[in-house]
C-alpha cells in the first residue's frame, strides 16, 4: 500500500467515524457478525478469526479466478499455501489443514474436471457462498444509516457476475497490503487470540441504549456464555480477560470480576477497526459494480454502433 493510499484511508476512516449515524452502524454491524460467527476448538487453534475470514474470500476468488490457459490458476493446495503465507494468515501446514476442514464440512470439493490429478485442484461448493453472501449482506445493510447504496449492494450480490467482481476487488486489496487490523494497535491480544475479535465485538455492542458506541460505561458479562457462544473455553476466556486487565485494555469490577470498562485505547481501537471494515466492503462493492456497470454501457454502445 502506497503512502497516499494509506493516507486516503486514514482520512476516510476519520470521516466515516465522525458521521453521527456511525455509532448505530457499527453496533449492527458488530451484533451481526457476532451472530454469525462458527468456531470450534480445531478451528480455533488452526487459524484466528479474522484469518478464516480473509482465507474464506481468497478460496473464493481463486476459485472463480481460474484460467483455463494458466494451469498454475485456480484453488490448488500449493497456491492457497502461498497465498496464507504472502498474506500472513498461518503457516503452510496449518493452511493444508484447515483446505482439508472446508472439504470434510462440505465447503470445497475436488475437481471433477481436472486433467492433472497432481496439483490437486480444488472447486468451491455452493454451500461455501450460501456461507458468505449473509455475512456479506449484513456489512451492507448495517451500514445503511451512512452508506445510502448498502440497500443497493446488498440485493446485487444475488448476482454471481457480481459476487465475482467484489471477490476480486477484495482480494486486489489483500494484494495491494490492506488488512483489517490496520491502525488498530489498541486491540492489543483480542486482536490475536481465538475469538478475541469476537469478544472485543461483544463488548462494543454491549451498553445501555442512552450510551455511547462502544460503550463509556460499565456493562455486565457472563464468561460462561462467552465461552459457550464462541466455541472456546471458560478457561480461555478467563484468562483473556485477566490478561486484558493487565495490559490496560479493560477495567474489571464486582464481585466476580464481572462488570467491564473499555479503556480509551481499546474503544478508539474498535471504532477504528469497524470503519475500517466498513471501508473495505463498501469500497470493494463500489469497484466492482463500476466496473460492470462500463462493461454494460461499452456493450450497449458497441451494440447502438453496430445496428
Amino acid at each position: 500500500m502506497t503512502a497516499s493510499v494509506a493516507m486516503d484511508l486514514q482520512a476516510k476512516i476519520a470521516t466515516l467515524r465522525a458521521h453521527p449515524s456511525f455509532p448505530q452502524a457499527s453496533r449492527a454491524l458488530a451484533i451481526g457478525l457476532t451472530g454469525f460467527y462458527r468456531g470450534g476448538p480445531l478451528l480455533n487453534w488452526l487459524m484466528d478469526d479474522r484469518a478464516r475470514v480473509v482465507l474464506s474470500h481468497v478460496v473464493l476468488h481463486s476459485h472463480f479466478a481460474r484460467d483455463p490457459a494458466d494451469p498454475s490458476s485456480g484453488l490448488t493446495p500449493t497456491r492457497m499455501k502461498q497465498l496464507c503465507s504472502e498474506f500472513g494468515l498461518c503457516s503452510p501446514g496449518r493452511a493444508t489443514a484447515m483446505l482439508s476442514l472446508m472439504r470434510f464440512a462440505g465447503y470445497l470439493a475436488p475437481d471433477p474436471d481436472a486433467d492433472d490429478r497432481r496439483r490437486r485442484p480444488l472447486v468451491a461448493t455452493p454451500k461455501l457462498l450460501d456461507l458468505l453472501r449473509p455475512r456479506w449482506r449484513s456489512h451492507f445493510r448495517s451500514g445503511v444509516p451512512v452508506f445510502p447504496d448498502g440497500a443497493v449492494l446488498a440485493e446485487r450480490l444475488d448476482d454471481p457476475v457480481f459476487v465475482r467482481a467484489f471477490l476480486a476487488a477484495m482480494f486486489g486489496r489483500y494484494k495491494d497490503g490492506f488488512r483489517l487490523i490496520m491502525y488498530t494497535p489498541g486491540l492489543g491480544l483480542f486482536g490475536d487470540r481465538s475469538a478475541g475479535m469476537m469478544i472485543a465485538s461483544t463488548f462494543l455492542a454491549a451498553g445501555a441504549e442512552d450510551d455511547t458506541v462502544p460503550p463509556s460505561r460499565p456493562f455486565a458479562i457472563s464468561i460462561s456464555e462467552l465461552s459457550r457462544r464462541f466455541g472456546v473455553s471458560r478457561a480461555h476466556v478467563a484468562k483473556m480477560l485477566r490478561d486484558a486487565a493487565h495490559d490496560g485494555l479493560i477495567m474489571r469490577a464486582g464481585d466476580k470480576g464481572e462488570e467491564i470498562t473499555l479503556a480509551p485505547v481499546l474503544a478508539e481501537a474498535l471504532s477504528v477497526f469497524y470503519a475500517n471494515a466498513f471501508i473495505f466492503f463498501f469500497d470493494s462493492a463500489r469497484e466492482a459494480a463500476a466496473t460492470l456497470d462500463a462493461d454494460d454501457r461499452n456493450i450497449g454502445e458497441r451494440r447502438q454502433r453496430s445496428a
